[in-house]
């Protein structure tokens, strides 16, 4: 809201956004349904599914560059816990019938 300077009343600007959407039937779990309609407006559904969907999809694409990272921040300890272990490693080997 911003003070208009002539008149001193406020003012309200709304930007509305409008998306091409699609309707689609998906299934449900009894018991998600219910706690859906019981916990979210008829009204708000749509976009709370939606806005569910769009977290869980960006979680989903980052996870292969959050493992890559993740290796890559882990490389020196593994390389050591491997040092530390191939005399245990290599005793087992000559065990083995």
């Amino acid at each position: 809201m911003t003070n208009h300077s002539l008149t001193g009343k406020k003012l309200v600007c709304i930007i509305s956004v409008y998306m091409q959407t699609t309707r689609i039937n998906i299934t449900l779990p009894k018991d998600l349904a219910r706690d859906l309609r019981r916990t979210i407006p008829t009204r708000s559904r749509s976009k709370f599914i939606a806005e569910a969907l769009v977290d869980k999809l960006k979680r989903k694409k980052n996870l292969k560059k959050e493992f890559e990272a993740s290796l890559r921040a882990n490389a020196e300890l593994d390389r050591q816990v491997m040092e530390d272990y191939k005399y245990v490693d290599a005793e087992a080997f000559e065990k083995i019938p």
